[in-house]
């Protein structure tokens, strides 16, 4: 199966079935995966910006 054959695939889960992915798979891959910077980098970017201003929002900015 190619990269492009994946992607697809995981296009075409439920989005509970795509969560599973994110929060089981994507952990178990991390540490062998993403050992640069830009791959680094490209979470962060991934990280919604509204999702943050709400953490901060009730964690009062780490106060």
């Amino acid at each position: 199966m190619t990269l492009e054959e994946i992607k697809q695939a995981i296009m075409k889960l439920s989005p509970a079935d795509q969560k599973h992915l994110i929060v089981e798979v994507i952990p178990a891959i991390w540490g062998e995966a993403c050992k640069d910077e830009e791959c680094l980098l490209k979470i962060r970017h991934l990280v919604d910006e509204d999702t943050v201003k709400q953490y901060r929002k009730q964690h009062m900015n780490g106060i």
